[in-house]
């Protein structure tokens, strides 16, 4: 008779298959905590809470041990663990920053021991439900939970979540294996609607699938929605799209030479950012950005 693995400490019975099904639940587990009657407040904080356990989930060998890390943080401690992964982040790809600082005003802003316990309550719920399972590792390849997060948080509470908007991952997969061939590094890539990244994510497991590095490719992206557009740069973190990412926050129709100004935009701010010397700097600088 064999034995019975047991299970570390938090570790859940019950694992969902499908990775489109365990992002939806973690997404709805992240919404539930956050809200409150008494202090509403937009998507932004809690997305950034998801976004900072992912990015920390790819600076350590031991997810596991990062997960009971943050569980065990007080509110005040888990926002310096969270400054403390940014500026690790950040020290290594600064470009990030012009578009994630959008999703971390918590971490350079003020913030009173209220707002701390919420911030902390959201992490809990997404380690809970499994995230870093979700965000590390070769499944972090395979599904966007930034998309589904964002739904979630922009749904009324009761209300199933829509995700429409976000292309599911198998039909994207099939439409870009289809229209993709004879790929080559320096390829261009452009979406002028990229919502969290979805058509990004499928287009680099086709190039994957093909022998080739999505790091050696050019990605484009644009879409009305600011905050969604901060999602796919850090998806394109975690889905290790390389430096050459470029984004563009506005309306294409108006704008139809956007990839150009999203060169400039990235450009300038990275000779804006390029004298500071210390990481954790670089949170301060944005408050002026």
């Amino acid at each position: 008779m064999k034995k019975r693995r047991h299970r570390a400490d938090g570790e859940r019975m019950n694992k969902p298959l499908d990775v489109e099904v365990h992002a939806l639940q973690i997404a709805v587990e992240v919404a539930a905590a956050w809200r409150t009657r008494i202090a509403p407040r937009g998507p932004a904080i809690p997305l950034g809470v998801v976004a900072t356990i992912a990015a920390g989930g790819l600076l350590v060998d031991r997810p596991d041990h990062l997960a009971k890390v943050m569980m065990s943080a007080s509110p005040g401690d888990f926002v310096g663990i969270a400054r403390g992964v940014w500026g690790e982040v950040f020290a290594r790809r600064p470009d990030l920053a012009q578009w994630a600082y959008l999703l971390l005003d918590w971490l350079y802003g003020e913030t009173d021991e209220r707002l701390r316990r919420r911030i902390k309550r959201t992490a809990e719920a997404a380690l809970r439900a499994g995230q870093l399972e979700l965000t590390t590792g070769r499944r972090r390849f395979t599904c966007d939970l930034l998309g589904p997060v964002l739904a979630a948080l922009r749904s009324r509470p009761g209300l199933k979540v829509d995700t429409r908007m976000y292309a599911p991952s198998p039909t994207a997969w099939k439409l870009t294996a289809v229209s993709l061939r004879d790929l080559e590094p320096g390829r261009l890539f452009r979406d002028d609607a990229v919502g969290t990244g979805g058509l990004f994510r499928a287009t680099a497991e086709v190039v994957r699938c093909q022998g080739l590095d999505p790091a050696d490719m050019r990605w484009f992206g644009a879409d009305s929605d600011e905050l969604a557009v901060a999602a796919t740069a850090i998806n394109a973190l975690i889905w290790e799209l390389g430096p050459e990412v470029f984004f563009y926050a506005g309306d294409v129709r108006a704008f139809p030479h956007w990839p150009d100004e999203a060169e400039r935009q990235r450009a300038w701010f990275l000779e804006q950012v390029g004298s500071v010397n210390e990481a954790m700097a670089l949170l301060d600088y944005l408050k002026e950005f």
